[in-house]
């Protein structure tokens, strides 16, 4: 005795408007919930979204924009940010490639000032974790330093312009150990600086102004 296969509903394909007729979202569902693509308008008909749907929640690409302009793209998986994401500036130019998993950051991100790499950093369950570097537009490399679970943890070292080390600042989580060492470009130690100065790399490693 034979069966037949089972049966499945298409996908219906819907369009949403306000009363004066404009198109605010256009949508792919199947069996009542979103399955497919989902587009979102603004006053004037531009793209806001693109966005994909499985069963109901966002699976695959999904793309928001600024105008025609592309803000950032997301990768989804079961409703969760999973994989690649890229952001863009209002140039068009790449801003920073992510990588999330299981809607966390992990791994290394990259960062970018007019379409140049300004800044790497590792992540590890969403929290810096391992070494993060920072370049000028040059492409020189200005600082490297290390993180434990968002902490300074390790070395952090600054950079002449000739790639010489300038200053060497040892951390154990957060907390700076022992003197900090500044070297001359040719990497000859130049002595060690004032407690004004530790101050201030204190500062400016928690990205205060």
């Amino acid at each position: 005795m034979s069966t037949l296969p089972p049966t499945t509903t298409p996908p219906a394909l819907l369009e949403l408007r306000d009363e004066s007729g404009r198109l605010l979202h256009h949508i792919s569902t199947q069996q009542g919930v979103l399955h497919g693509v989902l587009q979102s308008f603004d006053a004037a008909g531009q793209a806001l979204q693109r966005a994909t749907y499985q069963n109901g929640v966002r699976h695959g690409i999904s793309e928001y924009f600024d105008g025609s302009r592309l803000q950032m793209q997301q990768q989804f998986v079961n409703g969760v940010a999973n994989g690649p994401t890229k952001l863009f500036d209002a140039a068009g130019n790449l801003a920073a490639e992510l990588n999330y998993v299981a809607g966390q950051l992990e791994g290394e991100s990259r960062y970018y000032a007019q379409g140049r790499l300004v800044r790497k950093a590792n992540y590890r369950v969403g929290k810096l974790d391992g070494v993060v570097e920072d370049f000028g537009i040059d492409g020189a490399l200005l600082q490297r330093t290390s993180y434990q679970a968002n902490a300074l943890h390790g070395p952090a070292l600054r950079y002449w312009p000739n790639g010489q080390v300038m200053q060497r600042t040892d951390y154990e989580r957060g907390l700076i150990q022992g003197a900090i060492k500044q070297f001359d470009q040719n990497g000859k130690a130049a002595g060690e600086p004032g407690p004004g100065l530790v101050k201030r790399v204190e500062q400016l490693m928690r990205g205060e102004p």
